[in-house]
């Protein structure tokens, strides 16, 4: 399970209850207002048009074995007006009425003639361009008009630091942020990338700096680092002004307003950070003394953010799919005044083909806390591959999106969607699959209809080397909604009786109420069935509340029989209801903060775990010691449940199957010692090896999540 929502919920042991009980997510610093739930429609994200270039390449590439290929006009024509054949991670932001907008690595007409009749020798070396428009709806095509250094776009080319570093704008290089304050365009560059020729970069040195573009003169500056690898978080920068008053009082610094920094650190490696600074002292980054203006998001206490002037301090405010193993680059954040909520879209999820692509989360303040991320474009789940993305698989085990092949066609390799232009000689435009990467906001072209928000937004398709304009649609929905229901533990979205379960969601309790149960909620020697008016039914019996707020709510499914679709009902002001599967049992481990380490005791109750895990608390079990292993979710005993009762207990039988690196151990007890929780004790096998090892219970031909361990040490 998540960390924001492990927990072993009734120990009858308080110095292992102390130590787990990590249910409750970070107290939410919801804002007093009620805020709506933003829900994606799925099937919603459609390209509008190809940003870039002269000729649309799905509809190029569909003809382009015919002699003259059938060229669809882009509306800006940007290889014949300034050599712009193709390019990336676009980046806008407002400036004085004008949509400013800046690319990254460019590809011009020089070497290109297969894809453009434009004539023109001038070699980008992968430089960026820089561009502004007044087009005010999506719909009439985004007008770009370049700044302009001859025939071709003018190069984003700033002037060595104040210190005499050099700004090196080469291969991967580029503009990654912008904002206007005060009449002046900023630019966060994020630089230090050392090329290795043949598609390899060591970006192990990247950094950021702020630069600054003078529109009349078309000249650039620059100034301070922002941050810097190996530990830093805004590699990745995107800025955002926040006037004076949208941050609450008193706000995080002063004088306001504020510019916020969001960013990401290390490539596709990174969840999301925040930073904030004065705006008259964003320039410099010094406060009147001398010290660093900058205060960096650290975590939440008592439902307000924490600050520190450290960046090692810095906690992420949004998490990619596997936090622990994060694949976020690019960030893009705007603050919608009519919805009162920050909104956000990121690439991410890169660990799998089906989880990559775009992520949308939004929240009241920029701190959080932020909606369960909800993915709005795959490239293989809305038809981006085989369509205006190129895919490509070498062998059958390589096709991964067989709905972007022509119907029958599997044999390998093979291809499908438009074959260039790519960016450098490694980049085979009939070998190299596309992806997705890269989005930015254009905050203009927001629209907001009854209960309709329709989000704009460009990002890369990196096969072909272009920028697409996309729009997502979206629900809006007041009062309670739930987005996720499943084990609290195993994560697993079919739910059982007797079973610790999380829903997640928005304004699934009042703003700014987050707690877990009292004694004082405990009336009758009942378990609560409501908290400060949040409740919950499933199947239409009553849950037992835990833990509550506006984002997650945890319960105790009733112990009657269900199986197959069932109603889960939150009540808050309101009703929402969600269809979670169900039966029988549903097994998982309880785990210490998170995971992966088992929930375990020795005999004697001290904790199991290595060293390091609670120093001075926590100890690896020996080979042959009966140990105690904390579950979830495995159905009837012998002894019938009291829905509602504080007791519970009873065996089960037969014993589950439990493996411990491998090895079947002996189960010398497996049964029920408190509400939802049982309890097995079972004999490490001998011979199990040092280390971290894999343990699983199986029960009814249903096994507990994978990835927990046990710490072993002879």
């Amino acid at each position: 399970m998540k960390a924001e929502s492990s927990f072993l919920p009734f120990f009858s042991w308080p110095a292992l209850l102390a130590v787990t009980v990590s249910l409750a997510p970070l107290a939410d610093a919801q804002s007093g207002r009620g805020s709506p739930a933003i829900i994606y429609i799925p099937g919603s994200s459609v390209k509008l048009y190809q940003v870039n270039g002269d000729c649309d390449w799905a509809e190029w590439d569909a003809t382009i074995t015919n002699k003259a290929p059938t060229c669809k006009p882009t509306t800006s024509q940007t290889a014949t007006k300034a050599d712009v054949l193709g390019d990336d991670v676009p980046v806008a932001f407002e400036h004085n009425g004008e949509l400013i907008v800046t690319f990254g690595d460019t590809i011009g007409a020089s070497g290109n003639g297969a894809w453009t009749s434009v004539q023109n020798s001038f070699g980008w070396g992968a430089h960026d361009p820089i561009a502004r428009s007044t087009t005010t709806n999506a719909a009439d095509g985004l007008l770009l008009n370049f700044f302009l250094n001859g025939n071709h776009g003018l190069e984003v080319l700033p002037p060595p630091q104040p210190d005499g570093t050099p700004v090196d704008m080469g291969i991967d290089n580029t503009p990654r942020g912008g904002v206007s304050l005060n009449d002046t365009i900023y630019l966060g560059i994020k630089t230090g990338n050392v090329n290795l020729g043949n598609g390899n970069n060591d970006q192990s040195h990247d950094y950021s700096v702020l630069a600054t573009f003078d529109e009349a003169k078309q000249t650039f500056t620059s100034g301070r680092t922002i941050s810097a690898l190996p530990n830093g978080h805004f590699i990745e920068p995107a800025f955002y002004l926040a006037p004076a008053g949208l941050l609450g009082a008193p706000p995080p610094v002063s004088p306001e307003p504020a510019m916020l920094i969001f960013g990401a650190g290390a490539y596709q490696a990174s969840n999301v950070y925040l930073s904030i600074i004065p705006s008259t002292e964003f320039s410099s980054g010094l406060d009147p003394n001398g010290n660093s203006a900058t205060r960096y998001f650290s975590g939440m206490s008592n439902g307000q953010p924490t600050w520190s002037s450290s960046e090692s301090s810095a906690a992420p405010i949004v998490t990619d799919v596997d936090p622990a193993n994060p694949t976020i680059v690019n960030v893009s954040v705007f603050y919608s005044q009519p919805l009162g909520l920050w909104l956000m879209v990121y690439d991410g999820g890169r660990n799998f083909a089906s989880t990559e692509g775009l992520y949308f989360t939004y929240a009241p303040q920029p701190w959080g806390p932020w909606s369960t991320p909800q993915l709005v474009f795959n490239a293989c789940r809305d038809k981006g591959f085989g369509n205006f993305i190129f895919y490509y698989y070498a062998t059958a085990a390589e096709n991964n999106c067989p709905s972007a092949m022509p119907a029958g066609v599997t044999s390998a390799p093979n291809s499908a969607g438009p074959a260039g232009p790519t960016i450098g000689a490694v980049n085979d435009p009939n070998t190299t699959r596309g992806s997705v990467y890269g989005p930015s906001f254009v905050e203009r072209f927001t629209i907001i209809s009854g209960s309709t928000l329709k989000l704009f937004y460009m990002f890369s398709t990196w096969n072909p080397y272009a920028v697409v304009m996309m729009e997502s649609d979206f629900n809006i929905a007041y009062g309670p909604v739930i987005s996720e229901v499943a084990n609290a533990e195993g994560e697993s979205p079919t739910i059982a009786p007797n079973t610790w379960v999380e829903i997640k969601g928005v304004n699934l309790a009042p703003a700014s109420d987050s707690r877990i149960w009292q004694g004082a909620d405990f009336v009758g020697g009942n378990l609560p069935a409501q908290l400060d008016g949040v409740s919950a039914t499933v199947n239409g019996k009553p849950a037992y509340v835990y833990y509550i707020s506006p984002t997650q709510v945890n319960i105790l499914t009733p112990p009657d029989a269900m199986s197959g679709p069932v109603q889960v009902v939150i009540t808050n002001n309101g009703a929402a209801s969600f269809t979670a599967q169900a039966q029988a049992i549903s097994p998982s481990f309880f785990v210490f903060n998170g995971g992966p380490y088992v929930a375990a005791t020795h005999a004697n109750g001290a904790l199991l775990g290595p060293a390091s895990l609670y120093p001075g608390s926590t100890t690896p079990a020996k080979p042959g010691e009966t140990i105690v292993l904390y579950a979830n979710g495995f159905g009837q005993t012998s002894t019938q449940v009291v829905s509602g009762s504080i007791l519970q207990s009873g065996t089960l039988s037969p014993l589950p199957v439990v493996k411990i690196g491998g090895a079947t151990a002996t189960v010398q007890f497996a049964g029920l010692v408190s509400p939802g929780e049982f309890q097995f004790n079972v004999v490490v096998p001998d011979g199990t090896p040092d280390g971290d090892q894999p343990v699983k219970a199986t029960y009814g031909g249903t096994a507990t999540q994978a990835g927990t361990v046990v710490t072993i040490q002879h």
